[in-house]
């Protein structure tokens, strides 16, 4: 659909390509994004904003945390136990509410002819810039008054979009939870109460990096106990702050640790005049406000007490990755439902009420091997080549000139039902619109299937495969089997499907 409506823009064909748009746009993923835009937030933004082609993002609003908030400007004075800080302080690393409008917004809008080059669906620069709202930020869990960004947010969950609306929260849950709260505080003692609260409790979706305040547990969990929650804090593992393992077993397999060190990110990532205000290790760069910055240069970090510096460039943090991770369109990516597996990692939930959800610690890889962190883990590579492709984007004003992703289908479709000890013949359609050469492999999603153990899976040509149905197979089990396609273009780029397959 995307490469037909780019070509109904070329030809001049300009009102039948936007009703085409308007009509795609509307069935995208909508999301809002919640940050105390820290270091690790603005090179998760970096990233995010080149996939907001195939998102409907509805908001970009600043957020407090435990690590970040502003202070409420009239002296006062605020403190918790077991934080950083040890007194009562007016603020506390802090860094402004201009970052996203005046440095990240300014440079997305240098680049975006080039992103239309390769996505009609990138949204304009002033279109994101209306969406960037200033919400709680005065004290970490600050949820007592209405804010800007949490009327943005009442106001999505309160509207007739029927689509869910997904909520990620990069920093605190704050500004989230006053958004709720100001729904119960209007609807409560009326009528329309029980439908509202369902109709919201349906919609929102809340996809926590981690919980950097306690508004999720005094609030949001005892007032809001069905509105599902993923708590996603286990892919730090691969995407956070590292740095205290050493680069060498800190992100991930081996076969993907290139893709973290300081010559791939420098040369791949830190590039052009959007790429350069990524954050990586001693970089030079400095985040205004933030009188703790220890990431910039190499005297501060080695005296930091955090975490000892890595080399220059190697990667720093894109800890709130694991929020939208999820809703990328990788051909398997299926947000509605946190069991499956992709580059989000895999999910179980942890309590019906409140209705939540935590990624799990570990998988089996291809040998059978359980693997710690190999949920998030086995996509580092295939997601950081992704990012670099992008990055390319901002740089190539020529569609023929960069790399796009391919194109898979499994022509079974979605579910198959086969006896135990039946082999089941399966057929991807494969295509490629850069014309690359496209490698394809099949193979057992262990964990997102019913039966447990292994399956033999016969690969062969033209991305076709042959599964075996172990004869000790139950009536009613499922095995999850994934077709894995990946180009051959200069930073290789992978997309799935999925077939389940039902014994009967």
């Amino acid at each position: 659909m995307r490469l037909f409506i780019r070509r109904l823009f070329a030809i001049g064909l300009l009102a039948t390509a936007a009703h085409a748009y308007a009509s795609s746009r509307s069935a995208m993923l909508r999301t809002v994004v919640t940050t105390d835009m820290e270091q690790d937030d603005l090179a998760s933004l970096i990233r995010y904003l080149l996939y907001t082609n195939e998102l409907d993002t509805q908001g970009i609003i600043y957020s407090s945390s435990k690590i970040h908030w502003s202070g409420d400007g009239n002296g006062t004075r605020f403190f918790l136990p077991d934080r950083e800080y040890t007194s009562p302080q007016w603020s506390w690393r802090w860094t402004g509410t201009r970052t996203i409008q005046d440095k990240v917004l300014q440079a997305y809008a240098e680049v975006f002819p080039n992103l239309l080059c390769h996505d009609p669906f990138y949204p304009t620069p002033d279109e994101l810039l209306s969406k960037v709202k200033i919400g709680n930020i005065d004290f970490e869990g600050e949820m007592d008054h209405d804010t800007d960004g949490s009327n943005l947010i009442r106001s999505l969950l309160l509207d007739e979009d029927p689509r869910p609306l997904y909520l990620q929260a990069w920093g605190g849950t704050n500004t989230i939870a006053r958004a709720l709260k100001s729904i119960e505080e209007q609807y409560s003692g009326s009528q329309q109460w029980t439908e509202t609260k369902d109709t919201v409790s349906r919609k929102a979706v809340i996809l926590a990096s981690a919980f950097q305040d306690e508004t999720y547990a005094n609030y949001i969990s005892l007032n809001w106990p069905q509105v599902r929650v993923e708590q996603m804090v286990a892919g730090y593992s691969t995407w956070a702050y590292n740095c205290d393992k050493g680069q060498g077993n800190a992100h991930g397999l081996p076969e993907s640790r290139v893709y973290f060190t300081g010559d791939w990110i420098k040369a791949n990532i830190q590039t052009g005049p959007y790429g350069k205000l990524y954050r990586s290790w001693l970089d030079g760069q400095s985040m205004p406000g933030d009188q703790l910055d220890i990431f910039g240069n190499l005297t501060t970090a080695r005296t930091s007490t955090f975490c000892q510096p890595l080399g220059p460039y190697d990667f720093l943090s894109e800890g709130d990755n694991v929020a939208f991770n999820p809703l990328l369109t990788t051909g398997i990516q299926d947000p509605s439902n946190p069991n499956l597996g992709g580059w989000g990692g895999r999910s179980i939930q942890n309590s019906t009420s409140p209705n939540l959800w935590e990624m799990v610690g570990s998988e089996k890889n291809q040998t059978g091997a359980e693997t710690d962190n190999y949920t998030t883990d086995r996509w580092a590579a295939s997601i950081q080549n992704d990012f670099a492709a992008r990055m390319q984007w901002t740089l190539t004003p020529n569609y023929e000139h960069a790399n796009h992703p391919p194109s898979v289908e499994i022509l079974n479709g979605t579910t198959v039902k086969a006896y135990p000890g039946a082999t089941v013949e399966l057929a991807g359609a494969v295509s490629d619109p850069d014309l690359d050469n496209v490698t394809t492999s099949w193979w057992q999603y262990f964990e997102e299937g019913t039966y447990p153990g292994s399956v033999t899976v016969t690969e062969s040509d033209n991305h076709r495969a042959d599964v075996t149905i172990p004869a000790d197979a139950k009536t009613g089990q499922t095995i999850s089997i994934i077709l894995q396609a990946t180009d051959n273009g200069q930073f290789p780029l992978t997309r799935y499907g999925r077939v389940f397959i039902q014994v009967i």
